[in-house]
């Protein structure tokens, strides 16, 4: 037994031993006299009027000048999070369905390459991705979680930072490489032939080591922003790698912001020679903002919340002009939904409130302030309708119903002039007009009320009367998932109409094509006079004709009941947000503004008694850097430095009894 003992002493004590671990807890042992004379911390209790942090709203306050109830505050968090995640949920989907293709693209690349196809010439794809360097990030992480389902690869990824000299770069592209390797292999340790040769940290065949002890069969290496790194470094490192190539299966990757013509010019001939490249196209930037935007402003049945048109151009305008990452695009889009439910109280009728007894009167009389509501009130007023107005007024459930009943109304209609939109979009494409209209350009006309009888809508609705019929049936038919009533009668018309007349090759044209407009100049006392002639029409032609008049009524009655004036809908602070100055506050910041208010006002900043201002704007009290800067904007364009040492001395003062040299000192 006692040797038994020692035995499970000796494999104990091997267990705590904790220097095989790569990463261990550290836990310290607790001596059991200082926890008994060690105090109980006493328990720190919050004020009665502070809210508790179980409360669960402590990001959002209280509104209505502090009179609104907790359990409100909680209501607009959660209405919140219930509008933005399903919105992130769809924006998500739309960008991997962007990316999916490119990603599959450049893993077969990667993956199906014959490295040994050419001899000394490296696999190479030249990723032109724009100028976003966040869509490259993301890319190459999806690439290669990609890579590594398939193939036993590494991936390193190699920035511009770390390329100081070519030692140190391929220092690096060894360090990177070994520590991914060691962690996909679960640390097992290399042969023991191996760990007795000793290499120096630049050398390759650390490298070809690991390659050949691990099997890996790609070495990728990401190059982010090619265009950082000078030419000449690239230009050695290309060519050490593509010596090693017969060996290192290597395989390099570049994401390209600008083009491929600049990024060949930074190479000389023969190391475009070591290279054996493929080009692949990502999405451009502006179009993926513009569909990011569209499935932020389509209509859909989660849809609580519409962007107002300043705040829309403001957004997109700050994307064009600052050319930012997608993410930085949808956290603005983000930021806007969060304003809207965090600023304003009325937010809460967007959820589905069981009744109006749940809701504040407070509430009630804030929607009575809204501008829309007193223009309600006023068209109420013309109608002579005075039994309404005094029960908007005065009964907080009448109000209650009639706030709901608008809200569907004015979602109906926010719904209706997005599904306008997707129609001339549509047209659009079909009818081929130059320029087309962007979807976000749209959008900012239909939400300020400018597409209603708009030129824009008139050239819509005149380039449908041009149509051949082949054109004009691929569209009715594309069309046909809209519900507009009559089109798909005009569609099954057009259709038996070309199947009767056998028109599959020959396509029909309207009496308003210009292929039936002719010019005829007649000569009348030596004056020349040009006149139109119209050539007659065909039978399938006029009947053609009349189908497409049909058609071109259905969409001039749909878009004129469609695009309504949001802005003049009843509530609409409550689910359309276009206030710009939050936005304007914190993504344009001004520092140099808030940096020479502080110098001029600490008091503002530091909220100290000994930092309130004279009258002169200076006091002794006051930070040096504050008194320094005031000085500076009362001198003039030439400064005087003895003269500001000796104004900022009087400033500061001296005592009676110290010397000149102590106060030089103190003053310093």
């Amino acid at each position: 037994m006692p040797e038994d003992a020692a035995v499970q002493h000796v494999r104990d004590q091997d267990f705590k031993n904790t220097s095989h671990q790569g990463c261990y807890v550290f836990e310290p042992e607790i001596n059991p006299k200082d926890s008994a004379t060690r105090p109980a911390k006493r328990r720190k209790t919050s004020s009665i009027n502070e809210p508790s942090a179980s409360t669960g709203c402590s990001s959002f306050i209280p509104l209505l000048r502090g009179n609104e109830n907790l359990e409100h505050t909680r209501a607009r968090l959660d209405l919140f999070d219930d509008a933005w995640v399903q919105q992130e949920r769809n924006i998500e989907s739309l960008l991997h369905e962007l990316n999916v293709e490119i990603i599959e693209e450049v893993a077969d690349f990667v993956t199906n390459v014959d490295i040994l196809e050419g001899l000394r010439r490296i696999p190479t794809g030249l990723i032109v991705a724009g100028p976003s360097v966040g869509v490259y990030d993301s890319l190459l992480h999806s690439i290669s979680e990609r890579i590594k389902l398939e193939t036993i690869a590494v991936v390193v990824n190699v920035t511009s930072s770390q390329a100081t000299n070519l030692k140190s770069l391929l220092k690096y592209i060894n360090r990177l490489a070994t520590d991914e390797a060691s962690d996909s292999a679960n640390e097992e340790p290399l042969p023991d032939s191996q760990q007795d040769r000793r290499y120096l940290n630049y050398d390759l065949q650390i490298l070809y080591d690991l390659v050949k002890s691990r099997s890996i069969s790609r070495v990728v290496l990401s190059f982010q922003d090619s265009e950082a790194f000078e030419g000449s470094l690239l230009a050695d490192l290309i060519d050490v790698l593509s010596s090693w190539n017969d060996r290192i299966p290597f395989v390099l990757l570049f994401g390209i912001a600008t083009s491929i013509e600049l990024f060949q010019d930074k190479l000389s001939r023969n190391t475009i020679k070591c290279l054996r490249g493929k080009r692949f196209d990502v999405a451009r930037f502006d179009d993926t903002v513009e569909l990011i935007f569209k499935a932020a402003t389509s209509s859909g049945e989660s849809r609580v919340l519409w962007l107002g048109p300043g705040l829309s151009e403001t957004l997109l305008q700050r994307q064009k002009g600052y050319v930012q990452s997608i993410r930085d695009f949808v956290r603005t889009l983000k930021y806007a939904y969060m304003t809207h439910f965090f600023a304003n109280p009325l937010s809460i009728f967007l959820g589905t409130t069981d009744s109006s007894c749940s809701l504040q009167h407070d509430h009630y009389e804030a929607i009575r302030n809204l501008p829309s509501f007193r223009e309600y009130i006023e068209e109420l007023i013309k109608d002579n309708d005075l039994k309404t107005i005094r029960n908007l007024l005065n009964s907080d459930t009448y109000l209650y119903d009639t706030v709901m009943e608008h809200l569907k109304t004015g979602q109906k209609a926010l719904g209706d002039i997005s599904m306008v939109l997707e129609v001339i979009g549509t047209i659009q494409i079909y009818a081929a007009l130059k320029p087309s209209i962007a979807r976000s350009d749209l959008y900012i006309k239909g939400m300020s009320g400018e597409l209603a009888g708009s030129t824009l809508t008139r050239d819509i609705l005149l380039s449908i009367n041009k149509l051949p019929s082949n054109i004009m049936s691929a569209l009715l038919l594309k069309l046909s998932d809209f519900p507009l009533p009559g089109l798909q009668d005009a569609y099954s018309d057009l259709e038996k109409m070309i199947g009767t007349t056998g028109s599959h090759t020959n396509a029909l044209r309207s009496e308003h094509d210009i292929h039936y407009d002719s010019l005829r100049t007649t000569i009348v006392a030596q004056k020349v006079k040009l006149s139109k002639h119209r050539s007659a029409l065909s039978k399938d032609d006029a009947v053609y004709s009349k189908i497409v008049n049909r058609v071109h009524e259905l969409l001039g009655n749909f878009f004129e009941k469609g695009l309504a004036n949001p802005q003049t809908l009843f509530l609409h602070e409550l689910f359309i947000y276009d206030s710009k100055s939050p936005h304007r506050d914190v993504f344009t910041p001004k520092p140099r503004f808030a940096v020479e208010r502080a110098f001029s006002s600490p008091h503002d900043y530091l909220g100290c008694i000994c930092c309130d201002a004279s009258e002169n704007g200076l006091s002794s009290t006051q930070p040096a850097t504050a008194i320094i800067y005031q000085l500076y904007l009362e001198s003039g364009a030439l400064i005087n430095i003895s003269d500001l040492w000796s104004a900022f001395r009087t400033i500061v003062g001296a005592d009676e009894n110290e010397d000149e040299d102590s106060e030089e000192r103190r003053v310093l």
